[in-house]
């Protein structure tokens, strides 16, 4: 038989290469009391007897920890730390912690990025009971529901209080660079929002996936006898059955040991921190070494620091503040850090070059006798680490994680570190590296924002002018509010003042007026539609309004040109004609007769009447015309304007907007108020649609001071009579509840329409919804979710330059005061739940009440 000669040599070849790997490897024996074992259930064991030692401690790494997460999951193996100290099926949180007291214990747990830890050190004759603990805690904990917020919010204030760190946000901003694709780029504690938005289930799904015996390492150091630990361990945790832990598996995102999809990332990153200084960092990657290798590194790279960082700040003394290195030592991919502190970026880009030519120049390697000494440390420190159980899991947990428990014992013998030695004498830095530029956040001294408000009152002829200055606005907003509207139009009726905005509006979209304006740009806003949201907070019988934005690029002319057109508007007869035929009366066949009639029981029972002193049913031009002298005119109108120029600059804007006669209405907004019985009223009558009406309230007189607290009240009460009647009930879709103020009298009420079968069941639980007991339901944490989400809507409906000037307007017109606005918000931040409980016993007593039911 003939033998292929290149076959016989390529055989001699790889004999050689295997001869020469197995040559040079050093096989020490095991030290003594040093075993490692395999459970069935997949379980592995170290055990290290110390007889020395009046204590065991174990440690049981899992192997999951923020490597193993996405952004949905970020910081789940964390909290899942936090979650397994609250309670077994067999044992309360406070059952637990009396149990590991009572045992003379000590128990904890901390999570990386490639294991989660837990520590069980207790006196030498507890050990089965401590064990017995922390199987529990690791296979039978149940993330009791009640648990689960508080765990949050302990977590939530872990991550406040890193991130008050700057260096974790430099941190942060590293690995979301270095390691884009992969899971190692999150936070290990998890985000804000990820930690907000957890879900307990989700978190009880992760536990029970990887918390299973094939997942951990488990090393046991002390006094013990190693045949009879093993027993222990087999009776105490190597019942539990094994899992199949699942992993994520998405092409876009890779875990644990995989490499991230994407092979490329940009050379140079920006990012931005809360700091006053420039970070210009510099990461070469490494290829994957034993952690041996990387602490020797860590000791060259502090041998040469102070050499490269004189050399630097000899070339830029004015721009180089300090050096540091760093090492990032992981499976995926490792990197030496160059961490270049900058006190301006004017030459960020020759020190970059510069740093990287010179970081080259170094020889990194280490002396035989430093890597002797080094080998020696290491064997010290084992044997430093077995003499505290409780500190050698928090030293070796992420090596064990990742390297398995051979690592360790390397490290014993010191096999490891001269292995890594070696590697280092050849080690040296070649790459281009990856640069990342930290950026300090622009504080306001970086940018001087000017905000300043201002009141000009109007004399009787004048205009009355708030202006408000944003330096850093670059729209023009002017709000037009027209004062007494309900006074002035009350002869006339007919939806007179909303005919006159649309007129003006309409006579603003012709395209000969909007070539007059076009380089303003413009938009107008006269009449809002009741029905979208935001919008009817302007629909009121007090006022009218016109909103306009612009560009501020020329305001003086745009305000010239508004106020021109406004003083001269003089509306045609055909422009009457249109507005006035828009306002036709629907058929008296379509009519809601059930509402017309709870509208007329309400109109009765509970506002202040109204007295009309003339009732004209058809409106006539020149009754149009009339009307609008009257309240079309300067000395009838607030004008707030909001824009980047100064207030005494926008005030000579309107020197010549006056009227020429005197407005007959003089005060504050003239509001319809309620009416106070002296006993009980109801109005009960058939409406005789497929809808009936329902109403119950009451009004008291209330204390200005109590203002505040009324208004949480009111939230916090409306809510939750909407939860008792819709909600648990289902007896209404739409339905109105609160308290309403005007004036000095508050209006408690609940008006629901509801279906005619459900009168009878609804309205016998009115007078029950209104007690002083509502004050034992309100909570602390309800108070402070109430505030926040009134306060979140109220900054909602003022981002706008438009809305900020309306509401400057609003106070002036109802309070006399233009910080009156800002002073109700500010006002209700201060709001104690003591407030509000003192206030509903005070307020909550009914008293003559009102009710109308229209069946």
């Amino acid at each position: 038989m003939s033998v292929n000669k290149n076959f016989v040599k390529l055989f001699s070849l790889l004999f050689f290469i295997q001869s020469y790997l197995f040559a040079n490897i050093r096989i020490e024996p095991l030290p003594k009391g040093v075993s490692v074992f395999c459970l069935d259930n997949g379980l592995e064991v170290l055990l290290i007897e110390n007889p020395a030692l009046p204590m065991i401690g174990v440690n049981t790494v899992v192997k999951v920890g923020s490597a193993y997460e996405t952004f949905s999951t970020s910081g789940m193996s964390h909290m899942l730390e936090h979650l397994l100290f609250n309670g077994t099926s067999t044992m309360t949180q406070r059952e637990l912690y009396d149990a590991v007291d009572k045992i003379g214990g000590y128990n904890n747990a901390n999570t990386s990025e490639y294991y989660t830890n837990f520590m069980m050190v207790t006196p030498a004759d507890k050990i089965k009971e401590g064990m017995k603990i922390q199987a529990a805690m690791l296979f039978d904990s149940v993330l009791p529901n009640e648990k689960f917020e508080k765990e949050k919010g302990i977590v939530l204030e872990e991550i406040a209080k890193s991130l008050a760190n700057g260096n974790e946000q430099l941190y942060r901003n590293e690995i979301d660079v270095l390691y884009k694709g992969h899971a190692l780029s999150l936070p290990t504690l998890g985000t804000y929002e990820t930690i907000r938005n957890m879900n307990r289930d989700y978190v009880y799904n992760f536990y029970k996936n990887y918390y299973v015996p094939n997942n951990m390492l488990m090393s046991v150091i002390g006094k013990f006898n190693t045949n009879e630990m093993i027993a222990l361990i087999k009776e105490i945790y190597g019942k539990k059955a094994p899992g199949i832990v699942r992993k994520t598996n998405r092409s876009e995102w890779a875990t644990g040991f995989q490499a991230p999809m994407i092979s490329k990332i940009n050379n140079v990153n920006n990012r931005y921190y809360k700091g006053d200084k420039t970070h210009l960092q510099l990461y070469y990657g490494v290829n994957n070494h034993s952690a041996a290798f990387f602490d020797l590194l860590a000791i060259s790279l502090k041998k040469i620091k102070s050499d490269f960082e004189k050399t630097l700040q000899k070339k830029f003394p004015n721009e180089i503040v300090s050096v540091d290195f760093s090492t990032l030592n992981n499976p995926v991919k490792s990197y030496i850090g160059i961490d270049l502190t900058l006190n301006d970026e004017t030459s960020i880009n020759t020190i970059a070059q510069y740093s990287n030519k010179q970081i080259k120049k170094y020889d990194l390697s280490l002396s035989s006798k430093t890597i002797e000494s080094e080998a020696i440390k290491s064997e010290t420190a084992f044997l430093k680490q077995i003499e505290k159980p409780h500190m050698f899991g928090i030293y070796n947990a992420d090596k064990i994680a990742k390297e398995g428990f051979e690592a360790i014992l390397n490290s014993f013998s010191g096999n490891e570190i001269l292995a890594a030695g070696k590697i280092l004498k050849t080690f040296k830095i070649t790459n281009s590296p990856q640069i990342i530029i930290q950026h300090p956040f622009v504080d306001n001294n970086g940018i001087q924002v000017k905000i300043k408000t201002k009141l000009f009152k109007n004399d009787k002829k004048s205009a009355a002018v708030i202006a408000k200055q944003n330096s850093a606005s670059n729209l023009l907003a002017v709000h037009y509010l027209f004062k007494y509207k309900a006074e002035h139009e009350r002869k006339y009726g007919n939806d007179i003042a909303k005919k006159w905005h649309k007129a003006f509006g309409n006579r603003m979209q012709t395209s000969e007026k909007k070539k007059e304006y076009s380089k303003y740009g413009l938009t107008f806003v006269v009449n809002d539609n009741p029905f979208i949201p935001m919008d009817n907070i302007y629909l009121s019988p007090t006022f009218g309004y016109i909103r306009v934005e612009g560009l501020a690029s020329d305001i003086k002319g745009a305000i010239e040109f508004l106020n021109k057109e406004i003083m001269n508007f003089l509306p045609t007869k055909e422009e009457f004609n249109n507005v006035n035929k828009e306002g036709m009366p629907f058929m008296a066949d379509r009519k809601n007769k059930a509402k017309e009639k709870f509208d007329r029981a309400y109109e009765t029972l509970i506002l202040q009447p109204v007295i009309d002193t003339r009732n004209i049913k058809i409106l006539d031009y020149n009754a149009f015309l009339q009307f609008g002298k009257e309240y079309f005119t300067p000395n009838n109108i607030i004008v707030s304007v909001v824009s980047k120029e100064n207030p005494d600059t926008i005030n000579s804007y309107f020197s010549e907007f006056n009227s020429t006669t005197e407005n007959p209405f003089t005060g504050l907004a003239k509001e319809r108020g309620f009416k106070k019985w002296n006993e009980p009223k109801t109005i009960e009558e058939n409406g005789g649609g497929e809808q009936s009406y329902t109403f119950f309230g009451f009004v008291k007189n209330y204390e200005n001071k109590d203002k505040a607290a009324l208004t949480i009240l009111s939230l916090m009460l409306r809510d939750d009579i909407i939860f008792n009647i819709r909600e648990k009930q289902g007896l209404a879709y739409r339905m109105l509840c609160g308290i309403k103020m005007v004036g000095n009298k508050a209006l408690f009420y609940v008006e629901v329409p509801t279906q005619p079968q459900n009168v009878e069941k609804l309205v016998p639980q009115f007078p029950k919804l209104f007690t002083p007991e509502f004050a034992n339901k309100i909570t602390e944490e309800e108070l402070t979710k109430t505030i926040n989400m009134y306060l979140g809507k109220m900054m909602f409906r003022r981002l706008s330059s438009i809305n900020q000037a309306y509401y400057l307007a609003h106070s002036l017109y109802y309070d006399g005061n233009i910080k009156s606005d800002e002073e109700n918000l500010h006002a209700l931040k201060k709001v104690k739940l003591s407030d509000v409980q003192k206030t509903a016993r005070k307020y909550l007593i009914i008293k003559n009440p009102v009710q109308i039911i229209i069946h």
